[in-house]
């Protein structure tokens, strides 16, 4: 198959998967008995439209290649770069919220001026009860492990690998072979920048500061997940960085990390400050050992 076919079948892919997941939820809604819904919290309700999605969106791709894993960077990943990534994902967390809180900080205060406490916990409405209020072990497994996977799989697996053979295969009709590894770079940028921005946008489903607030940590996350997509070549790792960074989102919003003493960084917790600094000791810890290992090689 050439580059330019394979590009446009995963063009058509990622196109119907994040369609499918624009509009399945508000089909599914029109389309259920009353009485099926009104069973189903909305974590359930999310986690059928996640599951829904992945299975359409993976279905797709395996009649379109024969080898569909490889088109989306389902590439089998390395235990150590797994291990980055959970590890990594605390400090990725306090970055992102530490950025989105600075960007939105302008509109936060005339909102609280505006309208009195609780104004951002009213704008994130169903969605922000729902995390903070379900059952714990349901949360994990719906904003978690499910929107780590469906979500990975959309965006750092069909879009990325859209964009960036689209790119490629741009590129090769101009391209000298010696200029192939340029267009593999800036190919893996773009494709890095504008799924991170694809990312942050399908999170803009909120009101208020707290909208700008999760668009900011999400486009964030997306160029944390986007450069791991590109750095490893398989979407399992920022897989794996998107559900650490899920889980100690969920954390705080349940307060785990609250504490009694002040936070010495704006809103994050000193609880999780530490857990973000242990995790960027192991980190570094980690890359030396690998390099160690690889220089007795």
């Amino acid at each position: 198959m050439g580059k330019g076919a394979e590009a446009f079948k995963l063009v058509g892919i990622a196109a119907l998967w994040l369609l499918m997941g624009r509009v399945l939820p508000d089909l599914l809604w029109r389309a259920l008995p009353d009485l099926i819904l009104d069973s189903l919290s909305l974590p359930a309700y999310s986690m059928l439209c996640q599951v829904a999605t992945t299975f359409v969106g993976l279905g797709a791709t395996r009649l379109a290649f024969a080898r569909p894993g490889e088109a989306i960077g389902a590439n089998k990943p390395s235990g150590w770069q797994l291990a980055l990534a959970a590890v990594v994902a605390p400090a990725m967390f306090v970055v992102a919220s530490f950025v989105a809180i600075k960007i939105a900080e302008p509109y936060l205060v005339a909102e609280l001026a505006r309208e009195g406490p609780g104004a951002s916990r009213r704008n994130a409405g169903a969605f922000g009860r729902a995390v903070t209020e379900a059952p714990l072990l349901v949360t994990l497994v719906w904003g978690a492990v499910l929107a780590a996977i469906a979500e990975e799989l959309a965006f750092r697996g069909a879009l990325f690998g859209a964009i960036e053979k689209s790119v490629l295969a741009l590129l090769a009709r101009n391209e000298a072979p010696s200029g192939r590894s340029r267009a593999k770079v800036l190919s893996g940028i773009l494709a890095v920048v504008l799924t991170a921005a694809a990312f942050g946008a399908m999170h803009a489903d909120m009101k208020g500061s707290v909208a700008i607030v999760r668009v900011a940590s999400a486009t964030c996350l997306g160029l944390a997940c986007g450069s791991a997509r590109f750095v490893t070549g398989t979407v399992f790792v920022p897989m794996m960085l998107h559900f650490g960074y899920n889980s100690v989102s969920l954390g705080l919003g349940r307060g785990l990390f609250r504490g009694d003493s002040d936070p010495l960084l704006s809103v994050v917790p000193n609880r999780l400050l530490a857990l973000a600094a242990l995790g960027v000791f192991l980190t570094v810890a980690i890359a030396v050992a690998r390099r160690a290992s690889r220089g007795k090689e």
